[in-house]
């Protein structure tokens, strides 16, 4: 297993079911043995589409691949004028 992971993209989203609340134009999620293993994702906001949906919960960040998406669920989110940080559960398969 890794000790440390990072994986970075340019697209992504916070979804509120099939309802997209923020729209992300870049971003990287670390993992790190040493912080406990959680997942973290720090992002730059491309648009808010709703604060609302952004409030709601279950939240999902999904990032496009090839051939298909990356899915984490969000538990917890902090989102502020351009940036967002949040903590992620494990990756959805």
């Amino acid at each position: 297993m890794f000790d440390s992971l990072t994986v970075t993209g340019l697209v992504g989203a916070v979804m509120y079911g099939s309802r997209e609340a923020v729209v992300i134009k870049s971003w990287r999620i670390t993992r790190s043995k040493a912080d406990g293993g959680h997942w973290m994702l720090s992002a730059r906001i491309d648009r808010v589409v709703s604060l609302f949906y952004a409030r709601q919960a279950p939240l999902l960040f999904t990032a496009p691949r090839a051939h298909g998406f990356w899915m984490w669920p969000i538990d917890a989110i902090e989102i502020g004028e351009t940036n967002l940080r949040a903590y992620l559960g494990p990756p959805e398969r």
